[in-house]
C-alpha cells in the first residue's frame, strides 16, 4: 500500500473534543549507515561513498554521498528486498566493495 498525503480539517463546536486515529502501513524500507576508517584506524573525511542496485546482474548507481567530518555515512531509505553494493573510494581508488543482501525467509520443514 503506498503512502499517500492526507490532510484533515475539523470545525469543532464549543466544549467538542475530536479525536483522530492514523493507521500507518507495514514499510519495508531500512537504512545503511556506516563509518570509513583507514588503516590507522582515523576516521576519514569526505570519502565518497556510492550505493548500486543490483538488477539482473548489472549495477546501476543509486546515490552517492561524502562521509562527514566522523567518517560517516547513511543510505536510505533502501528497498530491503533488493541486493545493492555499496563502493568506498578515497582519492579516486576503490578502497572497499560491500555487498547487502535481503535476509532469506528461512522454509519451515
Amino acid at each position: 500500500m503506498p503512502l499517500y498525503p492526507m490532510r484533515f480539517a475539523f470545525t469543532p463546536g464549543k466544549n467538542e473534543r475530536i479525536e483522530a486515529v492514523v493507521t500507518v502501513p507495514k514499510d519495508l524500507r531500512s537504512i545503511v549507515h556506516g563509518t570509513v576508517y583507514d588503516l590507522d584506524g582515523q576516521r576519514v573525511l569526505d570519502a565518497v561513498v556510492r550505493l548500486f542496485v543490483c538488477n539482473e546482474e548489472k549495477l546501476e548507481s543509486v546515490a552517492d554521498t561524502f562521509t562527514d567530518s566522523d567518517g560517516e555515512f547513511v543510505f536510505g531509505p533502501i528497498d530491503a528486498e533488493k541486493n545493492y553494493v555499496i563502493k568506498v573510494y578515497v582519492n579516486g581508488v576503490t578502497l572497499r566493495e560491500i555487498t547487502i543482501k535481503p535476509l532469506k525467509k528461512r522454509s519451515r520443514t
